[in-house]
């Protein structure tokens, strides 16, 4: 017997959650003229105007069903041939991918093996931001769901956690943090509602000191990301320069250090003066990641001219050559942004 979901179409209106099934054929009864044009309009939008449905017995797409009908059945559909899909469908490819006779390199996957992915995948959806592209946001926000729900099926198939798991601890997390929209507490503006989250969170995880909070900055963090996350933690005890000069003072003598040092104390002074820039930044708002992401963006663009030049002149890109590499590069900052 075939399967398939049965909707009343004032059901089929109010459902928020649209993660129907669409292998099966979806049935929408009792509509009438006062609710076709929401019907008709939610379905194009869950299903795609060009999807044929059975409107009263009669194949239309359903961009084109008639006002006059009062059933629409939209037969399920193999996934090559959608033009819509849903977060089940995706939820299905993706154990599809990992079934028996499924993809093998997909098959082949653990945790282990894709754990850089997520942090590529992150670190290009910050660069689709930078870029200011809804197109590339688009693609790359699917692209880091892909990597969360990749070790999800990995874990079901050992049976540690589900798909369904993953949703139910998000929306656990994001209900007990927000506890100015779900609970009791108060927030009138971005601060407190930060504020509140992180006590929330603070109970959530069991933090019992600031040692606890301090330690769950992960260590996997780039460097100067984990450097200013513990810098934002400690400035709340109080323990922060005054204003930014005594940073910038901190800066020079960590330089004077740097220079001073041999050896292996070199390499602990120039992680000092990084660590000492990052105060600085944090201290008049600038994240550190995103200022140097920028720096070194400029950098490739400014010497891509001096290389264009260089080869323009028939000058070699070697420090033989270096005065007229940096004439080069002086033009290219007044050319370039």
């Amino acid at each position: 017997m075939k399967s398939y979901t049965y909707f009343i179409a004032e059901d089929f209106i109010k459902r928020e959650i649209n993660s129907f099934e669409m292998n099966a054929d979806t049935v929408i009864d009792e509509i009438r003229a006062d609710n076709f044009k929401a019907v008709r309009e939610k379905a194009v939008a869950v299903f795609g105007g060009d999807r044929e449905a059975k409107a009263d017995g009669t194949t239309v797409k359903l961009s084109a069903i008639p006002p006059s009908v009062s059933k629409i059945t939209i037969p399920g559909a193999p996934f090559v041939e959608r033009h819509k899909y849903t977060y089940g469908d995706l939820v299905e490819i993706i154990r599809r991918l990992r079934d028996p006779d499924g993809c093998p390199w997909d098959r082949a996957q653990t945790h282990e093996s894709i754990r850089s992915n997520a942090v590529e995948e992150a670190y290009e959806l910050a660069e689709a931001v930078d870029m200011a592209s809804d197109e590339k946001m688009l693609e790359e926000s699917g692209d880091v769901m892909l990597q969360g729900l990749f070790h999800a099926a990995i874990a079901e198939d050992r049976g540690a956690f589900s798909f369904d798991d993953v949703v139910n601890a998000l929306c656990t997390k994001l209900v007990f943090r927000h506890t100015h929209i779900f609970g009791d507490r108060k927030a009138n503006d971005p601060e407190e509602a930060l504020k509140n989250w992180e006590a929330a969170k603070a109970v959530e995880k069991g933090y019992t000191s600031l040692d606890d909070k301090i330690k769950s900055v992960p260590v996997t963090f780039g460097a100067l990301m984990r450097a200013y996350k513990v810098q934002k933690i400690i400035k709340k005890t109080g323990f922060d320069f005054s204003d930014v000069s005594g940073a910038l003072d901190k800066i020079k003598e960590e330089v004077a250090e740097f220079e001073n040092a041999s050896g292996a104390e070199r390499e602990k002074e120039g992680g000092d003066v990084l660590f000492a820039a990052v105060n600085a930044l944090r201290m008049v708002g600038i994240d550190p990641e995103v200022a140097l992401n920028g720096t070194t963006a400029r950098f490739i663009r400014r010497f891509a001219y001096v290389e264009k030049r260089c080869n323009e002149c028939g000058i070699e890109l070697s420090a033989a050559n270096i005065d007229k590499m940096e004439e080069f590069y002086q033009e290219s900052k007044k050319l370039t942004e």
